[in-house]
């Protein structure tokens, strides 16, 4: 077996172990969890439909960093945000499975690991080592804590609504919040720039951290959800 599409595949399902095993009062069944991850195979083919539609593909980028800006939060972060959210919330509305607070972590994030993973195959058919190297310790941690900061809100969301006190901020959020951390995200790559690289580590340093502390939050108040 081609080692690249082990190093591609294998950070994918280390991280959805790793969030499946912090699932504390209900793991979710196996057969739900790989579904969320082909939602997000699903997700990364209406990114390039997309994309492809509006010529987004095949934009040059230029030396111009309101250029760059543009397209890193409009030209790819919108788009695939969208098409992952769209997909997870597809998956989560009617499935009885989403129960407590902590699966919007799970369901989510494992779609957000789904579109990583296609995604991460695509770079491996240049048979780049390097770029599959870094990959596996950047885009696949970050896809994933994109996932998990739309699912808290969404679980959020949910929670408001179970109350009789829905809350569109929140839903907003859910949408809002990936797109502006994966934009950001796009932006310091993208401006090649040493005072973006460091504020990319950074950047990536506060995603991890802001991250768990959502995972830790929902973990320690998890409760169950849709009780009809």
């Amino acid at each position: 077996m081609n080692y690249l599409f082990l190093l591609a595949v294998i950070p994918c399902i280390l991280i959805a172990y790793i969030i499946y095993k912090a699932d504390k009062l209900e793991k979710e069944p196996i057969g739900e969890i790989v579904k969320a991850f082909i939602m997000g195979f699903a997700a990364i083919f209406i990114t390039l439909f997309i994309s492809s539609f509006l010529g987004i593909d095949k934009i040059m980028l230029d030396d111009n960093i309101f250029n760059t800006y543009l397209y890193s939060f409009f030209g790819i972060a919108l788009i695939e945000e969208l098409s992952k959210f769209i997909c997870s919330y597809i998956f989560v509305n009617k499935n009885p499975n989403f129960d407590y607070m902590f699966d919007g972590i799970v369901y989510f994030s494992c779609v957000a690991l789904g579109f990583a993973l296609v995604e991460n195959l695509l770079y491996t058919a240049n048979g780049d080592l390097a770029s599959v190297l870094l990959r596996a310790v950047t885009a696949i941690p970050a896809h994933t804590f994109f996932g998990i900061s739309s699912g808290y809100y969404y679980v959020l969301y949910r929670r408001s609504k179970d109350r009789g006190q829905t809350s569109i901020s929140l839903l907003i959020l859910s949408i809002l919040v990936p797109i502006l951390l994966h934009g950001f995200y796009d932006f310091c790559i993208l401006v090649e720039n040493d005072l973006f690289l460091y504020l990319f580590l950074l950047f990536m340093t506060f995603l991890y951290c802001f991250s768990i502390s959502k995972v830790k939050k929902l973990q320690d108040n998890d409760e169950l959800i849709n009780k009809k």
